[in-house]
């Protein structure tokens, strides 16, 4: 199993997720004719896709499904709270839905998609482990804090996609409205660079290998300070970087390195 970053900051994501000949989506928050070129650079067109699995609604994770499933009737998977808002966004998109509970778990080939609910400012949020049956891969991102089920749920991994959205420092001081800092700082906005130390901490400890961190801001955040940030606090629990544990931060909007699972 493989994972390649497209698009990963507030202003887009989209992550590429493939096994054999099965090729999944997790969220396209980037244009059809971004994700068909990136595609095209990892030698795949939108028609070798087998699925989009979808996080929430928020436009920087959904912009580019109503033309995939204009153009292509991509089939695309998302929690019952999730699936009733897009059909109401996204012309055409009952056709191609496929809803399922929060929590629960299914098959896309060979691939074994266990989903589990996040807190983020929207009705339903979830994120994925993905299992290839040799490997393990979890997504998590554009979550306020790290509960008790997202441990549950990622622990083990082999790869794991976190979030690393904001220094706290650069929010606060910065140019955003207080009521926007309030939200991002909540336990239902999305994690700081120092919770996802503390977050990357424990799946080290779990067995971890390699960690990209994802959904960096463009205001409130740098690939620097992230990787610093997060990178002290493993040091601190006794993890080498670059030896225990590979340490990366995703770009924003370009594809990023293959990762193999």
């Amino acid at each position: 199993m493989t994972v390649c970053t497209l698009a990963s900051s507030s202003s887009g994501n989209c992550t590429l997720v493939s096994h054999g000949g099965v090729h999944v989506l997790i969220d396209v928050g980037i244009s059809l004719r971004r994700i068909t070129a990136a595609l095209k650079q990892l030698g795949l067109t939108p028609g070798d896709l087998s699925g989009v699995l979808l996080t929430h609604e928020h436009a920087d994770h959904i912009i580019g499904l109503g033309m995939l499933v204009k153009h292509h009737q991509t089939r695309f998977y998302a929690p019952n709270g999730v699936a009733q808002a897009l059909c109401e966004i996204v012309p055409g998109a009952s056709s191609c839905l496929v809803p399922f509970i929060a929590g629960t778990e299914f098959s896309l080939g060979d691939l074994l998609v266990t989903s589990f609910v996040t807190p983020h400012d929207t009705p339903e949020s979830v994120g994925y482990r993905i299992d290839s049956g040799r490997s393990t891969l979890a997504f998590v991102t554009d979550i306020g804090c790290v509960t008790q089920p997202i441990l549950n749920a990622v622990l083990g991994a082999d790869v794991a996609v976190i979030e690393a959205n904001h220094d706290v420092s650069m929010l606060k001081n910065g140019a955003y409205p207080p009521y926007l800092k309030r939200r991002i700082l909540s336990e239902r906005g999305h994690l700081s660079n120092a919770d996802s130390g503390l977050f990357a901490q424990r799946l080290a400890k779990s067995g971890t290998r390699k960690l990209i961190l994802a959904h960096l801001s463009r205001e409130n955040n740098t690939p620097r300070l992230a990787l610093e940030t997060v990178g002290t606090a493993l040091i601190a629990a006794g993890a080498s970087v670059g030896g225990d544990v590979l340490l990366e931060a995703a770009p924003a909007d370009q594809p990023g390195r293959i990762y193999i699972v």
